[in-house]
């Protein structure tokens, strides 16, 4: 069961243009939160009352997903420029309860291998079985269609799942040529 109470992260905020003011999230996203806001709005009021519904969401997604949440590292100030303020954005899961609950019915993981010799990309899917374990697929298939001659494996972690199948590729694929 995905719960949390009330939780505050550092974010920034900065007006991208005179009609759009964007939070940022760089220490719960560090490969892409200095350069790609959690979400927008046309005043700083309303892009943060966003920032607390999408932190929501990502946050029960990382717990759906069987990660630890991350802590709120503080963002340091030397690493801000000109126009980015600091803010705390404080939320918690029950007010969206029933919102994410929703979304998460579809929520799935695309994992991909590219291979650069011949410009290709192999893909898995995986699908959170009822032990709360991800099920990997090799194949495409939407979740009442995969059936279990296609199950590669199954994982508990993002990061395992990514890795093992990158074996699966290098050791099985590519080894037999295709």
């Amino acid at each position: 069961m995905i719960n949390f109470g009330k939780v505050i992260y550092p974010a920034f905020i900065q007006q991208e243009d005179e009609e759009m003011f964007c939070v940022y999230f760089p220490t719960i996203f560090p490969e892409s939160g200095w350069d790609y806001p959690l979400t927008r709005g046309k005043t700083r009021r309303i892009a943060i009352k966003k920032a607390e519904r999408d932190l929501a969401y990502s946050l029960a997604g990382i717990i759906y997903d069987n990660e630890e949440l991350p802590e709120p590292i503080p963002i340091p100030s030397n690493n801000l420029s000109q126009g980015m303020e600091l803010i705390n954005v404080e939320t918690s899961f029950e007010p969206y309860a029933e919102e994410i609950q929703e979304h998460l019915k579809g929520r799935h993981w695309h994992i991909g291998y590219y291979v650069e010799e011949n410009d290709e990309f192999i893909e898995a899917i995986g699908f959170k079985n009822d032990q709360g374990m991800w099920d990997i697929f090799y194949e495409d298939y939407s979740e009442e269609e995969h059936s279990d001659d296609n199950l590669l494996f199954t994982v508990k972690l993002h990061s395992e799942a990514e890795e093992k199948f990158n074996q699966f590729v290098e050791n099985e694929i590519l080894k037999r040529g295709g």
